[in-house]
């Protein structure tokens, strides 16, 4: 996922059309994705959903960025370690060198998620 963006802070994002703290945090993981756009890349991953559900949840937030559609958590595990498989939303911020800086169990507001992104780009 990381060598798709080079040079960049990747941010990869775990929601589920159905959690309530990942409806909470869609708005501001949106703002946050184009207030960074320079410096970051999002990724989207939807575990345990169905396909109609998760495309309805990027549209009624107007995701900017990308979902990797992950029903069965397999794209999940290849993040063991980083990654829980049970709490959602989680959200891995990854830096340049493709390691990762920061993680976020539960909702994350635009702020927080700036802050960490930038600090990130700048090897802090």
């Amino acid at each position: 996922m990381t060598t798709d963006h080079p040079g960049k802070v990747v941010v990869v994002n775990v929601w589920a059309s159905w959690c309530g703290p990942c409806r909470k945090e869609a708005p501001d993981l949106a703002a946050a994705s184009r207030d960074t756009a320079k410096t970051a890349r999002f990724v989207g991953l939807n575990i345990r959903d169905d396909r109609e559900a998760a495309q309805a949840f990027t549209r009624a937030f107007k995701t900017p960025y990308p979902s990797i559609f992950d029903p069965e958590g397999k794209q999940l595990v290849k993040f063991s370690g980083q990654l829980s498989t049970t709490a959602i939303p989680t959200t891995l911020v990854i830096d340049r060198a493709g390691r990762s800086a920061a993680r976020i169990t539960g909702p994350v507001d635009r702020d927080t998620l700036a802050a960490l992104i930038t600090d990130t780009a700048n090897g802090k």
